[in-house]
């Protein structure tokens, strides 16, 4: 081997040398540099602009080494505050004591390695708000397999829950309605079966009850919160007679909107008032005609609807019923039940008249 070639030809042809000075390692760990900080770049935007509260914890000193910005609005106390000190006990001060235990529980788990996902109240810094908020936290290993930090997303559920609670409500009150609504039918079946003397008077006074009940209600229900005009209530009962406005009734009264309870109780009154006037008065002749007025009258701290049925046109003295039907009882008993209302109801030679009277809530217009 010439002494000038150490090493000779196996030198030169022998693998390059493995080592921090091999180019091809060089670009290697310029590579994994650039994808790191490109996945740093990556989390630290997904980070900032997300509405969820992320954090990271030290899993042994349950420091926080990661916060987004999200906790500010959430939580309603800077970041940089709740990061500086004993963030771990400022953390826990957030959420409201009735839940504070079974979520620091929670948190115990996963630093042995479970995952839980658990839901707990807090208590804004900025203005005292309650919030509620549902954390999925896990547990982060490392290459050994050992815990040695906890991550979270805490997504604000507020509007959630009270959409919840909301539901709720209203089904509780669908159910209260249904079984309102279910007692006055067997109240209508049976008064109807006491004051019907065949099947077929029977079956079309409960049919025209009915019917009426379902126009009120479905008007009822299309907007709850507005309630239901008088006028139209009334004017509905009497059209069902097939009387025309004007020339078989008249109307008049200030624009009144009644709530569901009211409207339902008066439409069941106008109806039996106008099925009587068809039957027994004013519509039997063909001079009859009906008037309704109404005011309203207030009597010390609270306002007061008086309206009057008044028919005329009757030919001699109207007969007194010689007793009770389903009308007389709705008048006099389910009125004054319902309502608190007075019914006065006067046999006059000129036809019959009824006086209906009960106080309004205070924020009827």
């Amino acid at each position: 081997m010439p002494e000038n070639t150490p090493g000779g030809d196996d030198e030169r042809d022998g693998p390059p040398a493995s080592g921090s000075g091999s180019p091809q390692n060089s670009l290697d760990q310029v590579d994994l540099a650039r994808a790191l900080r490109e996945a740093e770049a990556r989390f630290a935007c997904f980070g900032e602009i997300s509405t969820d509260v992320l954090w990271i914890r030290n899993a042994d000193t349950l420091q926080w080494e990661y916060l987004s910005p999200a906790f500010e609005q959430v939580f309603g106390a800077p970041r940089d505050t709740a990061l500086a000190g004993q963030d771990w006990i400022q953390w826990a001060e957030f959420i409201l004591e009735d839940d504070r235990q079974q979520a620091l529980g929670h948190i115990g788990r996963v630093c042995d390695g479970e995952r839980a996902v658990f839901e707990c109240r807090i208590r804004r810094a900025a203005d005292g708000a309650t919030r509620w908020l549902r954390h999925s936290a896990f547990p982060m290993h490392d290459e050994h397999g050992h815990v040695t930090r906890i991550g979270c997303i805490g997504q604000d559920i507020s509007a959630l829950k009270h959409a919840a609670d909301r539901q709720q409500a209203l089904l509780w009150e669908l159910q209260h309605r249904v079984r309102n609504t279910l007692a006055v039918i067997r109240v209508l079946v049976q008064r109807t079966a006491e004051s019907s003397k065949t099947v077929q008077d029977f079956a079309n006074h409960l049919d025209g009850r009915i019917a009426a009940l379902s126009r009120i209600k479905a008007a009822i229900h299309r907007d709850p919160l507005a309630g239901f005009d008088l006028a139209e209530l009334v004017f509905d009962a009497l059209l069902g007679c097939a009387a025309h406005e004007g020339e078989h009734f008249t109307l008049d009264g200030p624009q009144l909107r009644l709530d569901a309870k009211a409207a339902e109780s008066m439409g069941l009154a106008f109806h039996e008032l106008a099925t009587n006037a068809v039957e027994h008065g004013a519509f039997t002749s063909r001079l009859g005609r009906v008037e309704v007025r109404w005011r309203l009258e207030p009597r010390g701290a609270v306002s007061w609807l008086v309206l009057d049925w008044v028919e005329r046109g009757m030919q001699g003295r109207a007969v007194v019923p010689s007793r009770e039907g389903f009308g007389t009882a709705l008048l006099q008993r389910l009125l004054r039940d319902n309502l608190n209302a007075e019914v006065t109801r006067r046999f006059e030679p000129d036809g019959f008249n009824c006086t209906i009277a009960f106080p309004l809530p205070a924020h009827v217009p």
